[in-house]
């Protein structure tokens, strides 16, 4: 059961607090989808960018782009199955569909269907852990539907917490992930408004 759902007011009546120990990073997405551009914290200073690639071809695929650490092992996912390795996380993922048919659906209205099949499909991953929190947020130019989870992992004795934010770019759809696993307590709290912050800096642009 969800611990609370609401929707919150537009970032326009919050202050964004980051901390000074964050930049600012713009990337560009495959085949003219677009540019994002977000902040991140400083200690991130590794990128990289792959195709997930599925067994049904492309309609199946997702491109994704990664920012962490680079003194943690880099792991990219890929394929429908795979084995998550035993590792500690700290990372931002970007993730859309790599095949995605250019729509003239404004990215600008609330989706709560959307918002309600993307809890869906985050709680249907047991890697996820428990769902904390949900809720849909205005920020800038369009809505993100935004999900909180956290859990335990009992078989590599690992704690972890996620925050996934999910929107649309010319009415496709594009995810971003905040994650963290650690051997080490995790301060929950602390992890997710930290996150959310930072989710509240990203800035969309339509390609050509």
């Amino acid at each position: 059961m969800l611990l609370a759902s609401y929707i919150n007011r537009s970032p326009k009546d919050k202050k964004l607090s980051l901390s000074n120990d964050s930049k600012t990073v713009t990337t560009t997405l495959r085949d003219s989808l677009g540019t994002v551009s977000f902040s991140i914290p400083a200690r991130f200073d590794t990128s990289f960018a792959w195709t997930n690639q599925s067994d049904c071809g492309k309609p199946c695929n997702h491109e994704q782009y990664r920012f962490q650490p680079k003194c943690l092992p880099v792991f990219k996912e890929s394929g429908f199955y795979y084995n998550v390795p035993d590792i500690s996380l700290d990372q931002f993922t970007i993730v859309h569909s790599g095949y995605f048919p250019f729509r003239t659906n404004p990215d600008t209205l609330q989706n709560l269907v959307q918002h309600k099949h993307f809890i869906e499909r985050l709680s249907s991953d047991p890697y996820n852990g428990k769902i904390v929190n949900d809720t849909t947020e205005r920020i800038y130019d369009r809505y993100f539907s935004i999900v909180c989870m956290a859990g335990f992992d009992t078989t590599k004795q690992k704690h972890f917490a996620k925050v996934a934010a999910l929107t649309t770019i010319k009415g496709n759809e594009i995810e971003f992930d905040y994650e963290l696993k650690s051997q080490d307590t995790i301060n929950k709290n602390s992890f997710i408004n930290t996150s959310m912050r930072f989710i509240r800096t990203i800035r969309l642009s339509n390609g050509i």
